[in-house]
C-alpha cells in the first residue's frame, strides 16, 4: 500500500493512517491478495465479499510501546510484533509488586466496584504470547450490548508495527447487503412461479422468511408416490422428472408372465415451478414420484412451517396451487406405458433385423 502523506492522526499521536480512498486500483489489488492469505477471513467471506471488504480496510502504523485497542474491527499484523494485554488483579498497597512497579499509572484500568477498595484490575502485556505477521486480533463482529461494558481486547507493540484494520461496521454493512440480496432473490423466484404470480407481496414475504436453499444431487427421490411431501419446493435451477406407478407385465418364460411395479415417465418440473403445496396443506399423499433429473437448486419450506402459516395465507395457497400433475388419469398412465412398451419392442425388432439404428 502507498505511504503517501505521513500526517499524524489527531486522535492518536502514535498512529499514522492510510485511508482506502487514497489507494490506486493496483494497490486495492495488492490489499485483496493480502486478505486472501488470512485463514480467518477466507473461512468467513466469499471471494466477492473479500473484494468488497478490501476496499474498506486501511493500514495503521504504530510506534513501539503503543497500546492498540481492538474494540471495533479485526486487525491484521502486516509488520512487527505485538503482545496481548492480560488482566491481573493486584492490591494497590503492594508497592513492591514487580508487576505494579514496572508499569505506568496510565496502564491501570479500574473496575467500578473496586474504586473505593484497595484492589484494581490491571492490564499488562503478556510475556508468554507474541503475535507476528499475518496473525489477527479483534473481531469482525461488532460488540453486542451485553459486551459493551466489558474491557476490549488490546495489545502492546514491541516495535514499530504496521497493522491492517477491517472495521466491524463495514462487515456489518456487508452482511446486511447479503441478507437483502438473498431476500430479493427468493422473492423473485416465488413471484415467477405460476401459482404465485398474483399473490400480494406481503404474503410472499411471509414465505420468504421461512425458506432456505438446498441442492439435491442427480437421481434423488424428493417425494415418493403414496407419501405426503415433507416440504414445498421452488425450483431455481435444474429440473425434476415425474413418474407414475403402474403394474406391468414381465415375461419370464414363453408362456408365463410376472406382474411387477414400474415407474412410467410422465413429464418434468422445470425452473420457476413449485410443488408440494396441496400435499402438505391437505396432508394428501402424492399420486406421483418426483426424482431430480440432474443437480437441482431449490428453495424449500418445510411442512411444519407451512402448516404454521396464518389461516389466510394457507387458504390463499390452497386456492391458487394445484396438485402436481394431478390432471393425469389412470388411463393416461396406461396409454403412456403401452406406447413406451411398444416403442421398445419396435426398436428391438429393428435392431434384431440387422439394420443399424441409433437407439435413444
Amino acid at each position: 500500500m502507498r505511504k503517501s502523506c505521513m500526517t499524524i492522526s489527531q486522535t492518536n499521536p502514535n498512529m499514522e493512517k492510510e485511508k482506502p480512498v487514497h489507494r490506486t486500483a493496483h494497490e486495492h489489488s495488492i490489499v485483496l491478495s493480502m486478505l486472501k492469505k488470512i485463514p480467518e477471513l477466507v473461512s468467513q467471506l466469499s471471494g466477492e465479499h473479500l473484494k468488497i471488504i478490501s476496499k474498506k480496510v486501511f493500514s495503521e502504523t504504530w510506534i513501539k510501546g503503543s497500546t492498540v485497542i481492538a474494540d471495533d474491527g479485526l486487525y491484521v499484523i502486516l509488520k512487527g510484533l505485538v503482545q496481548p494485554r492480560i488482566k491481573v488483579l493486584r492490591s494497590l498497597n503492594e508497592e513492591s509488586d514487580s508487576i505494579i512497579s514496572s508499569i505506568s499509572r496510565e496502564s491501570y484500568s479500574f473496575d467500578a466496584d473496586l474504586i473505593d477498595s484497595t484492589l484494581a484490575e490491571i492490564y499488562v502485556p503478556s510475556r508468554e504470547i507474541l503475535l507476528r505477521q499475518w496473525d489477527t486480533f479483534g473481531s469482525l463482529e461488532a460488540a453486542s450490548h451485553t459486551e459493551e461494558n466489558e474491557p476490549s481486547f488490546s495489545v502492546v507493540t514491541e516495535e514499530e508495527c504496521e497493522i491492517l484494520k477491517i472495521p466491524a461496521k463495514e462487515y456489518e454493512k456487508l452482511k446486511l447487503a447479503k441478507v437483502k440480496r438473498e431476500i430479493m432473490r427468493k422473492l423473485k423466484l416465488i413471484r415467477r412461479c405460476p401459482f404465485y404470480e398474483n399473490w400480494p407481496t406481503l404474503s410472499i414475504c411471509d414465505l420468504v422468511s421461512l425458506s432456505k436453499w438446498k441442492i439435491f444431487p442427480p437421481g434423488q427421490v424428493l417425494v415418493e408416490s403414496g407419501t405426503v411431501s415433507p416440504f414445498v419446493g421452488f425450483i431455481n435451477a435444474g429440473y425434476c422428472n415425474i413418474y407414475r406407478n403402474i403394474v406391468g407385465l414381465m415375461r419370464i418364460r414363453v408362456n408365463k408372465v410376472l406382474k411387477v411395479p414400474k415407474l412410467v415417465y410422465m413429464g418434468k418440473l422445470k425452473e420457476k415451478e413449485s410443488f408440494g403445496e396441496i400435499s402438505v396443506l391437505l396432508q394428501a399423499p402424492f399420486s406421483c414420484t418426483i426424482i431430480s433429473g440432474g443437480e437441482v437448486e431449490m428453495m424449500i419450506i418445510e411442512d411444519k412451517d407451512i402448516l404454521a402459516l396464518d389461516s389466510v395465507t394457507k387458504e390463499l395457497m390452497i386456492q391458487t396451487a394445484k396438485p402436481t400433475f394431478g390432471h393425469l388419469t389412470e388411463e393416461d398412465v396406461k396409454h403412456e406405458y403401452i406406447q413406451k412398451v411398444q416403442a421398445k419392442e419396435w426398436k428391438h425388432f429393428k435392431v434384431g433385423s440387422g439394420r443399424k439404428l441409433h437407439v435413444e
